[in-house]
């Protein structure tokens, strides 16, 4: 595959001239980067979709699609700012107007664009990039090993805040075996409430947070990479254990 990437002097361009082109992105336009870019016919894009209803319902299928699109993708690229940014404004601009449109910006619409059409350094890069958040949370949770190979893509997607939650703790997002029991660990809470063998979390994000602060704790002492993934997961159900209250006497 032929990967596209706008020079640096054009990034600069477009990024410089967002205020002023503030209009093209709250009226879905995106004419103006085709003259910046010399792109006479703009690519529309089918691959992926929005629900109207619920923007953030198909961000999984989509994330399975980009990555399957882009599977041989070098990281080098993955982290450039001038691939996805010629993606956002060209090949996946619909997309783009669909699921991040300017109305969803809550003060600060400029930030909103720097973060979700580029990459905002004042954020966590290509985390935030509309775009490149997919890819990257695909990848990272990718698992070949796996009969289901997405299975930890399904969970990390199943919430935002506990996408950004893996994202934002380095010694979770840049472990496979921290992050594939932290995943594990998620999914079986859910499961234990669902089934009502636990009361439920009254303060979800909190413990989920306290969670990932006990393995970032626990990797001060530990090294991860030396444990077994069941060694790991049961190092980390301790935190659990001390934060989860059965609804019967004999724990099932």
């Amino acid at each position: 595959m032929k990967y596209v990437i706008m020079k640096d002097a054009v990034l600069q361009e477009l990024k410089d001239g967002i205020a002023d082109n503030l209009y093209s992105y709250q009226q879905y336009s995106n004419q103006e980067f085709l003259n910046v870019l010399q792109i006479d016919n703009q690519v529309i894009d089918t691959l992926l979709e929005v629900d109207p209803m619920n923007k953030s319902k198909n961000d999984l299928e989509n994330a399975i699609k980009l990555f399957e699109y882009y599977r041989d993708l070098p990281l080098t690229l993955a982290s450039d700012e001038r691939f996805w940014t010629q993606l956002t404004h060209t090949s996946f601009w619909n997309y783009m107007c669909k699921r991040w449109p300017i109305d969803a910006a809550e003060n600060d619409p400029i930030e909103f664009v720097k973060t979700r059409y580029f990459f905002n350094t004042r954020s966590k890069t290509f985390y935030r990039n509309g775009l490149s958040r997919l890819w990257w949370f695909t990848y990272l949770t990718h698992d070949i090993t796996n009969e289901d190979t997405y299975e930890y893509t399904r969970i990390i997607l199943q919430s935002q805040d506990l996408a950004n939650l893996i994202i934002d703790s380095p010694n979770i997002s840049r472990n496979k075996t921290v992050l594939k029991t932290f995943l594990r660990i998620t999914e079986y809470v859910r499961k234990l409430e669902d089934n009502q063998t636990i009361e439920p979390l009254k303060q979800k994000r909190l413990f989920f947070r306290g969670l990932a602060k006990y393995i970032n704790l626990v990797g001060g002492v530990t090294v991860w990479d030396t444990l077994s993934e069941n060694e790991a997961y049961d190092k980390a159900w301790r935190y659990v254990q001390n934060h989860i209250i059965y609804k019967y006497s004999e724990k099932l």
